[in-house]
């Protein structure tokens, strides 16, 4: 196995990474050379160039000294990493997949309001194009992506559904290398708990697709009374909603940045309800959701509020919470309150249902076996 990373990626714990080339666990990784950016733009695009035109060369380069794959998997988060995959493909004479997280230019033309027409929305098409014809299988982590390739016409292809796996853990421990940021967090659930309050919590990307605003306004009513809300994660939206909570004195709401994932998980043993925000987006979700934070909730025992309508979505399909369209504070504020006032044992019913779900249906060993599985009879 060797994996294809570039070098800079905005969701990287460092900066950039240093060795070109690493193992982990026995997996050779290769960082290709890929500018840094700040935010999505011209900066990001430039990324994306280089990190499929330097596949090329880097590609090349290995044929010699590795041994020929079996299978090359272009993963879609970079858009044209197809035409290099399906170049090393050939090459090799390898099996070629398709692998769909984020489907573009979909999500571009949905989520950001950018034009049909503009070109990188048209390069984003033919990209997808190319790719849904030449693969020999598709595969994403959206339960419902096979009804995408149906109606993009390529509904023969063979298709797998891998979500994003969760491991199996240990009961989590306070952190022995909590941050400051955690340890306030930590110091308002305590004072919070004491008061008797029951806490929701929300961990995640904090830009306008999350829809945090809504719960945020949602915390303006009489909620903020008998509740907490921590808010753990980073993104563009993250000093305006700060911004909002202080100008309203919007009450019970704590804000902690991003933390480390076992600070962030540690948190999860503390709360009451996860909060899955994210818009509605039905032309989008339709074909299913794959937020990481879901899948934590759920391992973590928590009951979830997820406000869209339900997609296939984990939520929905395993009982373990609600899955409801809510667009405005008011929906988000019912649909909390319907949760947060159930007896606690409804609650733990509900989490244990959705921990259940996650322990079959995400472990790692069954996705991958239904992947190679998948791989053998394309």
């Amino acid at each position: 196995m060797t994996v294809f990373i570039a070098a800079f990626h905005h969701l990287l714990e460092k900066d950039q990474i240093s060795e070109p080339d690493f193992s982990v666990g026995g997996v050779r990784y290769i960082a290709v050379p890929a500018r840094a950016y700040g935010k999505n733009g011209i900066e990001r695009l430039g990324n994306i160039w280089d990190f499929s035109k330097n596949l090329y060369s880097i590609g090349r380069d290995i044929r010699a000294q590795a041994r020929a794959p079996d299978v090359i998997v272009a993963s879609s988060p970079h858009p044209f990493t197809i035409f290099p995959a399906r170049s090393l493909a050939k090459g090799y004479g390898a099996k070629l997949v398709f692998e769909i997280r984020d489907i573009w230019p979909l999500s571009i033309t949905e989520i950001l309001g950018t034009s049909r027409l503009h070109p990188f929305v048209q390069m984003c098409g033919f990209a997808e194009r190319f790719a849904l014809k030449n693969a020999d299988l598709v595969a994403s982590v959206l339960p419902r992506a096979n009804r995408y390739l149906s109606a993009r016409g390529y509904g023969n292809k063979s298709f797998v559904w891998v979500p994003n796996g969760i491991g199996i853990k240990n009961e989590a421990k306070f952190p022995t290398n909590s941050t400051e940021e955690f340890s306030k967090a930590y110091e308002a659930v305590r004072s919070w708990k004491s008061q008797g309050k029951l806490i929701i919590v929300y961990t995640g990307s904090i830009g306008r697709p999350n829809g945090i605003d809504l719960i945020i306004n949602a915390f303006r009513g009489n909620i903020s009374t008998g509740y907490g809300l921590i808010i753990a994660g980073k993104g563009d939206q993250l000093e305006h909603l700060q911004r909002i909570t202080n100008e309203h004195q919007i009450r019970n709401v704590h804000f902690c940045g991003h933390i480390p994932k076992d600070n962030a998980e540690f948190l999860l043993t503390l709360a009451d309800i996860g909060y899955a925000g994210l818009r509605n987006i039905p032309s989008l979700f339709e074909y299913g959701i794959s937020p990481n934070k879901i899948s934590d909730y759920l391992q973590a025992g928590l009951p979830v509020f997820l406000p869209i309508e339900p997609c296939g979505d984990p939520v929905s399909e395993s009982g373990g919470g609600i899955a409801r369209k809510a667009e405005t504070p008011e929906a988000v504020r019912k649909g909390l309150e319907e949760l947060l006032l159930m007896p606690q044992f409804e609650r733990q019913a509900l989490g244990a249902k959705g921990k259940a779900y996650i322990a079959r249906e995400y472990d790692y060993d069954r996705i991958a076996r239904r992947y190679v599985e998948a791989m053998d009879h394309c």
